[in-house]
Order: C-alpha cells, then sequence, then structure tokens
C-alpha cells in the first residue's frame, strides 16, 4: 500500500534501515524517498563504520518504491529544498544525520515533517533522553511527532513508553532505533484507518530538555540493568 501523500526524506543510517525494514514488512510504502548520502571519508552521527548506501538502495528497489540519491547531503540546502518543494505529498518521514535540525526555509516550504523522538514527551526532551528515563524510571521511549521551529516542542501523535532491553549497551545502535520504527508504524497505522494525522498531544510544552549525558552517567544508567 503507498501512504497517501507522505514521502520520506533518509540519510544513510541505521535508523533509516530500522524505518525502511519495518515500513516494507507492513507494506506502507512513501511514494517517493530523498535519500541524503554522506560524502565524507569519515562516519557522522548516526551511522556504523562501513555502512554504505548499497542496503538502502536494495530496500527500495526491490519495494519498487520510487527513489531519488540527493545531490547534496545537508538537508537545509537549496538543492534538498528545491527538491522537496516541487513534491506533490504533503507529508514526509523525516530519518535524517544525528544532530542536524531542520532550518527556517524548510519548515516554511510547505510541507510537514513526521519526526520520531528518541524520548517520551513532553517529560524528556533533547539529546541521548534514553538513558535519562532509565536513570529516573526504567523505560525507554519514543514519540511521533511534526517538527517545528523549537526543538521537540512540536505536537505530538503517539508516544510510548517500553521496557529496557537486556543488553543496555545496544540501546544507541539497536533498541532506540527498534522503538522509533514501532512508534512510526503505529501512527501510519492510525493515520490508514482514519485518513488524516490525529495530535495525542496537541501542545507539547514543558518538561525537560536534556543533553548529551555524561560518559559515566551513561556508565551508570547500562550497569543499573544487571542490578535488576
Amino acid at each position: 500500500m503507498y501512504l497517501n501523500k507522505v514521502a520520506m526524506v533518509a540519510a544513510d543510517t541505521t535508523r533509516t534501515k530500522y524505518y525502511l525494514r519495518e515500513l516494507i514488512r507492513n507494506k506502507f510504502f512513501p511514494t517517493y524517498v530523498l535519500l541524503l548520502l554522506n560524502y565524507n571519508e569519515k562516519c557522522v552521527p548516526g551511522q556504523d563504520s562501513g555502512e554504505s548506501e548499497r542496503e538502502l538502495v536494495e530496500l527500495l528497489k526491490n519495494a519498487g518504491i520510487e527513489y531519488e540519491i540527493s545531490p547534496n547531503s545537508d538537508i537545509n540546502s537549496n538543492e534538498v529544498l528545491t527538491i522537496i518543494s516541487n513534491r506533490v505529498e504533503l507529508v514526509f518521514i523525516f530519518s535524517g544525520f544525528g544532530g542536524v535540525l531542520l532550518g527556517d526555509d524548510i519548515l516554511s516550504s510547505g510541507k510537514k515533517f513526521l519526526h520520531i523522538h528518541g524520548g517520551y514527551l513532553p517529560d524528556y526532551k533533547g539529546s541521548t533522553t534514553n538513558y535519562y528515563s532509565l536513570i529516573n524510571e526504567n523505560t525507554i521511549g519514543a514519540s511521533s511527532m511534526f517538527l517545528t521551529k523549537e526543538i521537540d516542542c512540536g505536537p505530538v501523535l503517539l508516544r510510548k513508553k517500553f521496557s529496557p532491553p537486556e543488553n543496555r549497551t545496544e540501546i544507541d545502535h539497536i533498541y532506540d532505533s527498534e522503538a522509533r520504527a514501532k512508534v512510526l508504524i503505529e501512527t501510519l497505522e492510525y493515520y490508514v484507518e482514519s485518513g488524516s494525522f490525529n495530535f495525542e498531544l496537541e501542545n507539547n510544552k514543558g518538561g525537560e530538555t536534556f543533553y548529551i549525558i555524561h560518559p559515566v552517567l551513561k556508565h551508570l544508567s547500562i550497569l543499573q540493568g544487571g542490578e535488576e
């Protein structure tokens, strides 16, 4: 099933692979995917060593999904803005490189960007929030939202809490992506059933904003699992 007027802008990351696998497995096909590749020699946040675009391209080809490789890896570049602005789709699933924020121009393009935040909103905004939620309440979370200029303050469509994995050392590369993918699929299920995106929390204000966790605190949150 092709999603009605829903496309995807996807960086070459582990998270994108999880998203695409789950989208294809559940037969929720974006009508178009714009791939952002890393043209630098070094890996960027969200990439594993040795990762390439080959697997992403194969996934898209095998599923028969229209895709295009962007000439610029910067989501805020004029090239990407032009491509997205000229598309007929109204909503873009956003899976960018780690730490990259959408600028004013692309947020003002008339398109909506569906992002899955790695944390339960509005309680856990910012970066590496699942380690803080592990310390505070022994859960991890994910929330689907439309992006706005204010970081992690857009209206929330769906939010869920998950039990922590047995192996907490794999949160960054496996379980965070798995939790986000589950919330993405459930959000799209509601969209397909109702024909519209409905908000669970339209006023996503307040909460606490967290910053990249200190390595000692991160280690403690991982060790905490071994004491249960």
